[in-house]
C-alpha cells in the first residue's frame, strides 16, 4: 500500500486483518515510525485496534523493497483539488515513475487513488518504462469517514476496472472473504463508477436543501417532506437530510472533477455545477439566520457545537464549521467550540477561538448557539441547563438534529433548516 494517509491505511488493515501481508509505505517517517509504535494517525473506529493486533501488517519508508516484495501495489495517495476543480494527479504519476524502475513482471498496479480517466493514458505510459509485463487495475475505494472498517469488511459492492483478466483476478482474490458482488468491468468504467456514485449522492444532499428553502417559504416541513420520499424504494431515505450541507474529501471534490471531467470532452455538466453551488449557498444560509435574531455579529458570543465534517471522524476538509468559524471571526464574533473528537482548528490562530473541554462550557455565556456536526451525544444535551447557562436564547440546528419541541419548551428561540 503505497500512502499511509485515510485510504491506504484503513484498506491496508482491513487487508491484513483478512490474513493478506501487507506493507504499508510512505515518505513521512516520523508517521511511519508511530504507526510501528502503534500509533494511529487518524481517527475511525476500530482502525486502532486493527494496526495493533495484526501480525500481517508492516509499515515502511522503502519504496524499493517493499515493491520488490509484492504481487500487488496499491497506489493510495492523495488527489487533491486544483483551482480549477480539476484533480491533481501529481502524487498518483510521481508514485508511477518511482515504482516503474522495480517493476517485474507478473506483477499488478492497482489505482485505489480517485483519478481522472484522462489520466489512464499517462499512468501507462510512466509504468511502462519498466519493461515488465505488468497488469494495471482500477479498485476505487468507496470509505466513508467514520464508519470506514465497516464500510471496508462489509461493502455495497467492490469495483475492479482491469483491462485483462489475469489482473481482475488477482484482486479479486484478496476479496474472496468479502460478502459482496464483485462488478468487473474496465478501468475506465471503474474510475467514472466512483466519481459518478459521490456526485450522486450529493446531488441527493443539494436536492433536498432546495426543497427545504421551498418549504420555509410555503410553510411545509422539510423532514416530513424527506420521510415521505425516502418511503419509495426508488429514492431511499438516505443522504435526504437538509442541513448546513456536505464537506469532506470527497464530495466536494469529486463532483467538481467531474464537472471538469466532463468540460475536458466538451460536455457540460450543468446539473453538478448547481449542486456544489447550493451546497456552498447552504453555510450562507446558516449564517443568515444566525443574524436575523442577533443582528450583528460583533462581539457577539457564539458557541459552535461540532467542528468535523460529519459524525465519527476528526475530519475537518471541507468541514461546514470551518467556514463558519472564518466567517464569524471575520465578523468580529467570539467563538466558544466543541467536539468531541477535534480539539484544534488548523489554519486559524485567534484568541477569540476558544476550544472547551465539554458542551456545557461552551455554552456557558453564548449569545446563540449552533449545532453544526450531528455528533449523537449531543442529543443527550440537558438543554435546561444549557438554557440557564447561555446568556442568549437562539439555536440554529444546523442538521434538523434536535428536538425543536423539547428545545422551544425551555425558551429556546429555534431554527433549523427548511422545517
Amino acid at each position: 500500500m503505497i500512502g499511509t494517509g485515510y485510504v491506504g491505511l484503513v484498506t491496508g488493515a482491513c487487508f491484513a486483518h483478512l490474513g493478506h501481508d501487507v506493507i504499508c509505505v510512505d515518505t513521512d517517517k516520523e508517521k511511519i515510525k508511530n504507526l510501528q509504535d502503534g500509533q494511529c494517525p487518524i481517527y475511525e473506529e476500530g482502525l486502532k485496534e486493527l494496526i495493533a493486533n495484526s501480525e500481517h501488517l508492516k509499515f515502511s519508508t522503502d519504496l524499493e523493497e517493499s515493491v520488490k516484495k509484492s504481487e500487488i501495489i496499491f497506489v493510495c495517495v492523495g488527489t487533491p483539488e486544483r483551482d480549477d476543480g480539476s484533480a491533481d494527479l501529481t502524487y498518483v504519476f510521481d508514485v508511477c515513475k518511482s515504482i516503474a524502475p522495480h517493476l517485474k513482471d507478473g506483477q499488478t498496479v492497482a489505482i485505489k487513488s480517485t483519478t481522472s480517466v484522462t489520466a489512464v493514458p499517462d499512468t501507462r505510459a510512466l509504468l511502462d518504462k519498466s519493461g515488465a509485463k505488468y497488469h494495471l487495475v482500477s479498485n476505487p475505494e468507496f470509505l466513508a469517514q467514520g464508519t470506514a472498517v465497516k464500510n471496508f469488511l462489509e461493502p455495497d459492492r467492490v469495483v475492479i476496472g482491469s483491462d485483462d483478466d489475469n489482473g481482475f483476478r488477482k484482486v479479486a482474490a484478496l476479496y474472496e472473504n468479502i460478502d459482496a458482488p464483485i462488478v468487473q468491468t474496465n478501468i475506465e468504467s471503474a474510475m467514472i463508477i466512483k466519481y459518478a456514485s459521490n456526485a450522486f449522492l450529493a446531488t441527493k444532499v443539494s436536492f433536498i436543501n432546495s426543497i427545504a428553502a421551498l418549504c420555509e417559504k410555503v410553510g411545509a416541513n422539510v423532514s416530513d417532506v424527506a420521510e415521505g420520499m425516502g418511503h419509495d424504494k426508488r429514492i431511499g431515505s438516505r443522504f435526504l437530510r437538509a442541513g448546513v450541507g456536505y464537506g469532506g474529501s470527497c464530495f466536494p471534490k469529486d463532483t467538481k472533477a467531474l464537472v471538469k471531467i466532463g468540460e475536458e470532452n466538451g460536455l457540460n455538466l450543468d446539473i453538478l455545477k448547481a449542486v456544489d453551488s447550493i451546497n456552498v449557498n447552504q453555510r450562507q444560509v446558516v449564517l443568515d439566520k444566525l443574524k436575523s435574531h442577533l443582528n450583528t455579529f460583533e462581539g457577539k458570543n457564539i458557541c459552535l457545537l461540532g467542528l468535523a465534517f460529519k459524525p465519527g471522524t476528526d475530519d475537518l476538509r471541507e468541514a461546514p464549521a470551518v467556514y463558519l468559524a472564518k466567517e464569524l471571526l471575520d465578523s468580529n464574533s467570539n467563538l466558544q467550540v466543541f467536539d468531541p473528537i477535534v480539539k484544534k482548528l488548523d489554519g486559524i490562530d485567534d484568541s477569540r477561538l476558544v476550544f472547551k473541554e465539554e458542551a456545557y462550557r461552551a455554552a456557558q455565556d453564548a449569545d446563540a448557539i449552533v449545532l453544526v456536526t450531528e455528533h449523537p451525544e449531543f442529543a443527550d444535551l440537558d438543554f435546561a441547563r444549557i438554557k440557564e447557562l447561555a446568556r442568549g436564547n437562539v439555536i440554529i440546528d444546523g442538521r434538523n438534529f434536535l428536538d425543536s419541541k423539547l428545545l422551544k419548551s425551555y425558551g429556546f428561540k429555534y431554527e433549523g433548516i427548511g422545517i
